[in-house]
């Protein structure tokens, strides 16, 4: 049977890739954000001294250090493949359908064939490359999704498919994090599982973590001797950085306190848009619960005078 070996979280954004030089120009886009207030927030006291460029330079280190430090733990647990927690960007637009919680199926949906009315769509046994916008393939495993689909749905999950017919539709960082900083040379393939992050389609967080309880259950039944990881990708609070709900949430981690996880305010967790990423983190706790979370870094980077930034963290459960 399957072995979970590793759960790991990791931010994703823009002050991880962009030279602490140009946040100050991040910062003038949040200003033109139109979906918070920008004039209306209350940035921290002495919010000047996370301005300065000695400590942006000094936080963007301290992030590419986190990274490597993550890294090396990830490699350490030789997964053979690895189910990555994350939502697509961009909202929910009229003209277009997004659940609350979905799989990415690999291929194209198994029934263009025309199996028997009723009958059981084939299995993909071998991983298959998925194509994504910038025409690097990345390889996924068609047989764990499809066993984590019909497993999820038999655990009580209403898990939409999402069927990828026109292989990497909708993936972007969120999901491609796991290669652009941690398997660069993309040796492990994934299984995107998609957390929805926007209102009103949102799980609580009791829910999300349901969802990781459940999605161990399925892969601990897995038939296979694959070594298998769990990834959250995104998060803590952005693009308004609230210090005190991601400590919070950071101590609830590593305490493995539930009822501290389950009582985040929905109110304050959707205070800015990408905040709600906090949890993807949550059902990846819920996978690897009992055990409890090691924090690597918790650096925030901010990059304007009302307190826009991001509140990069990195840890893992092993």
């Amino acid at each position: 049977m399957a072995d979970i070996v590793l759960g790991f979280a990791a931010s994703h954004g823009p002050t991880m890739n962009t030279p602490p030089e140009k946040w100050a120009e991040l910062g003038v886009k949040d200003q033109e954000d139109p979906r918070f207030n920008f004039s209306s927030l209350q940035p921290k006291a002495n919010i000047d001294q996370e301005l300065t460029l000695d400590v942006m330079r000094d936080r963007y280190a301290a992030v590419h250090k986190a990274i490597g430090a993550l890294t090396d733990v990830m490699r350490d647990a030789k997964p053979d493949v690895i189910v990555v927690f994350s939502n697509p960007h961009g909202g929910v637009p009229q003209d277009k359908m997004q659940p609350t919680f979905a799989v990415h199926l690999s291929g194209p949906a198994p029934i263009t064939e025309g199996p028997p009315r009723g009958a059981r769509a084939p299995r993909e046994p071998e991983p298959q490359p998925t194509r994504m916008r910038d025409s690097v393939q990345y390889p996924t495993d068609g047989d764990l999704a499809h066993h984590l689909m019909d497993g999820l749905i038999e655990e009580g999950i209403d898990v939409a498919a999402n069927f990828q017919s026109k292989p990497g539709a909708g993936l972007d960082e969120a999901y491609n994090l796991l290669y652009h900083h941690f398997d660069k040379d993309a040796t492990i393939p994934y299984v995107p599982v998609l957390v929805s992050r926007y209102l009103p389609n949102q799980g609580t967080p009791r829910r999300c973590y349901e969802l990781g309880q459940a999605l161990r259950r399925v892969i601990e039944r897995w038939d296979s001797p694959k070594r298998v990881a769990v990834m959250g990708s995104g998060g803590l609070s952005h693009q308004v950085i609230d210090e005190e709900l991601d400590r919070g949430v950071i101590d609830a981690l590593t305490e493995g306190d539930t009822d501290a996880l389950f009582a985040i305010d929905r109110k304050q967790l959707n205070r800015a848009p990408g905040t709600p990423e906090i949890l993807n983190w949550v059902a990846c706790a819920g996978v690897m619960e009992p055990k409890t979370m090691t924090l690597i870094d918790y650096i925030p980077c901010y990059r304007s005078k009302a307190g826009t930034g991001h509140g990069n963290t990195f840890g893992y459960w092993k």
